[in-house]
């Protein structure tokens, strides 16, 4: 079988010849051999290549090259595995890329047919009741075994993507209900069926001329299969990414403000940055799709299926311009929004702060929230603020409204600068370690909290989730280690603990513009425990819809493992100091509070349906073709999320405690120079489903509320006195179930 294989890929292999063919240059031979030699040498592993398993390079530049596996049978990728994988070193260590050129000619060649065979199919009409499923996701399926399966997958992709287009009617101006159930019934006439399909065929056209791509972009596919054998955040970039990523970085073009990435041939909003364009507009949610773009008032050009880079160059532009995204929305639907390009304002990315009064018996409980939505620095002049003196701002003002107790919430907060994870730390502990550095010579770094200075010596919470990252975990392993505070939010933090270095090759080779990004450090709690992978367990586990979402370092390919290193704290500094220690028996006191109010309140009745309702549309394998199940599907989502939003409105407008904003004074100062700041706009029904797509959600965050139920009781039990502290180290961590 295997010669008849053969004997069908060179056949293949010179049919693809009439395709321009792709030669290994002088530039991609160096370009090569100089990201084989940085990984080798600086990557925090020191794989040397012979530890690399070849056949998972070709498999992942296969993967690279059709994401949907929609294009190469099995028993072509199987060919190409037996063809190179056993002299794909010796190609590499001479910077000879003909393996990944040949491999893509076939992909190229088998594109341009599918693209004819799908124009052929759309022309024909599609059966909208035939019965069936498609994968939710077909990176995680295998290729189709023969051509015969593959026809019959791409059968089922085209009555997939045409039910989408039909029941993903535009939803923008739909406010009223009379207009929304309107929505919720698609129109099949045969004439809105013809412009569907119609757009159905546009779209593919376009996705398959983002498939004809160009030498550097092949090259780009090829080594970075090569660079996420040793992590997901090791790449190549070529010098037009390179540049690109140049361009982002000093904001000579603004963008929406979003982190996005490609799934599926489709522009996925990863995390919305605090205070962009997106953000403020409040409009989208992570997980939405865009789908098309549009300059202004200008025709949308459709993007599925471009490549991630070309389709950022439609959203990017010069500040002040317009830009028209249409959204296939994560809850449902399809909505067209407006957004003016800007760069990011830093009055929304400033750390603010709420003040609760708590019923506690008799009495009230003064509870400060400080919210940080991101561990910004100063901007290069000097100018601008920093998160620890803005913080330090806030609890300045909450102590003197009579604070009680803290939450730090870093719940949204993505990371930053390093130095003010450490600055942030110094204002709760006198002195003392907040994080080790380890790089790939085994060589360790403590950095320390010098300052005896603190701003806060009473009970402290810091509160987290999935989406809690990089610095923030920095912040929360210091807090948990030096048994400062406890701990609260889902089951652990992201978990990246590493550190990426950009290293550009004209540093060997004027002539080069590319780049290689090495991850050449990790990172470490004062314990010795690294972030990486397990980032910060939680205290007390109250988890919210992001604990179930696929958005952590575990959920990427081949992260790097976790591991640990002697601890550079031996025993916290539990002084007279501070005036509420933390200990084992008080976080098990704490917690069976917690777990009592999550059996007794309908709230969290509410809130565990939400985290089952979206594990279940996560974990589902497979999606109905049909329309009668699209539709029956659609109308139980929204009737559940429905059903959500009146329990949810009724637990707010039951609710008695007082809230009052406290700011900065630099947001009070940009709030006068504008009437119509954004400041603080989005922070409404922020812990709310993340994949709702109703900007009216109740203003009601379970899990920050229960947070406040924990700060109030841990004040109302130190009744004045010091809390002893356990001397042995922590016990698992308790959830409140």
């Amino acid at each position: 079988m295997r010669p008849f294989l053969t004997l069908l890929l060179a056949v293949a292999l010179c049919a693809a010849a009439e395709q321009p063919a792709f030669t290994t240059t002088e530039s991609i031979q160096k370009e090569t051999r100089a990201t084989a030699m940085l990984l080798e040498r600086l990557h925090i592993t020191r794989r040397a290549m012979s530890t690399i398993d070849m056949r998972e390079v070709l498999l992942t530049y296969c993967e690279n090259l059709d994401r949907m596996k929609m294009y190469f049978t099995q028993a072509e990728v199987d060919e190409f595995v037996e063809r190179y994988a056993k002299s794909l070193d010796l190609y590499m260590e001479r910077g000879n890329l003909t393996p990944a050129f040949e491999i893509y000619a076939l992909f190229s060649r088998k594109a341009e047919e599918r693209g004819r065979l799908v124009k052929e199919a759309l022309s024909r009409p599609i059966d909208l009741a035939r019965e069936g499923t498609f994968p939710a996701d077909r990176r995680k399926a295998g290729w189709p075994k023969s051509d015969v399966e593959a026809d019959d997958l791409w059968v089922r992709r085209l009555q997939f993507d045409l039910l989408g287009e039909l029941l993903g009617d535009d939803k923008s101006g739909a406010k009223d209900p009379a207009a929304k159930e309107q929505n919720s019934r698609p129109d099949l006439s045969a004439a809105k069926v013809a412009e569907a399909v119609e757009r159905l065929r546009k779209r593919y056209e376009k996705a398959h001329s983002y498939l004809r791509l160009e030498q550097h972009e092949v090259e780009e596919a090829f080594l970075n299969a090569y660079t996420q054998q040793y992590d997901p955040h090791s790449t190549f970039m070529s010098g037009q990414t390179l540049e690109e990523f140049e361009i982002a970085m000093r904001n000579s073009l603004c963008g929406i403000g979003a982190t996005l990435s490609d799934e599926d041939g489709y522009c996925v909003i990863k995390d919305i940055l605090p205070g962009g364009p997106l953000d403020q507009s409040g409009k989208a949610k992570p997980g939405d799709k865009i789908i098309a773009v549009s300059q202004g008032d200008g025709a949308p050009e459709d993007i599925v299926g471009m490549r991630l880079d070309r389709a950022i160059t439609r959203i990017r532009g010069k500040q002040g311009t317009t830009v028209r995204l249409t959204l296939d929305k994560a809850a449902g639907g399809r909505e067209t929004i407006a957004l003016k390009r800007d760069q990011i304002k830093l009055v929304g990315q400033l750390a603010s702060a709420r003040f609760f009064e708590m019923p506690a018996g008799k009495d009230f409980v003064s509870v400060g929230v400080v919210d940080l939505p991101s561990f910004y620095g100063k901007n290069p002049d000097g100018t601008g603020s920093s998160p620890t003196a803005d913080v330090e701002e806030l609890i300045g003002k909450l102590k003197k409204m009579g604070m009680q107790a803290l939450i730090m919430d870093l719940r949204r907060n993505g990371g930053g600068l390093l130095t003010e994870a450490v600055d942030l730390s110094g204002l709760f502990i006198p002195k003392g370690s907040v994080l080790q550095v380890r790089d790939s010579q085994g060589r360790q770094e403590d950095y320390r909290d010098e300052n005896e200075k603190v701003a806060w010596d009473g009970p402290l919470i810091v509160l987290t989730s999935k989406r809690s990252a990089s610095a923030s975990e920095i912040f929360a392993g210091a807090m948990h280690d030096h048994r400062r505070a406890i701990v609260v939010g889902d089951q652990t933090t992201h978990g990246k603990g590493s550190v990426q270095n950009i290293i550009e090759l004209s540093r060997f080779d004027r002539k080069l513009k590319s780049a290689v990004k090495v991850t050449i450090q990790k990172w470490y709690a004062p314990s010795g425990s690294s972030i990486q992978l397990k980032g910060v367990p939680a205290d007390i586990v109250v988890p919210s819809v992001w604990s179930v979402l696929p958005n952590a370092e575990s959920d990427l390919e081949r992260p790097l493992p976790w591991d640990s290193v002697k601890p550079s704290l031996t025993e916290p500094d539990l002084g007279p100091w501070l005036k509420a220690k933390v200990s084992d028996d008080l976080i098990a006191q704490l917690a069976a509070a917690s777990e009592r109010r999550r059996a007794e309140l309908p709230e969290f009745l509410t809130q565990g349906r939400l985290i089952e309702w979206t594990r279940s549309r996560q974990e589902r394998q497979e999606l109905p073709i049909s329309l009668e199940a699209r539709q029956r599907e659609k109308a139980d989502d929204a009737a559940f999320r429905e059903q959500v939003r009146k329990e949810l409105s009724s637990y707010a407008a039951s609710r008695s405690i007082k809230i009052s904003e406290v700011k900065v004074e630099a947001a009070l100062e940009q709030e006068k120079k504008d009437a119509a700041s954004p400041y603080g706009k989005n922070r409404k029904g922020k812990g709310r489903d993340p994949l709702s797509d109703d900007e009216e959600w109740p203003d009601y965050d379970v899990q920050l509320n229960e947070a406040v139920r924990i700060a109030t009781d841990w004040t109302t039990r130190l009744g004045g006195a010091t809390v002893a502290a356990a001397p042995d180290a922590r016990k698992k961590p308790v959830e409140a179930k």
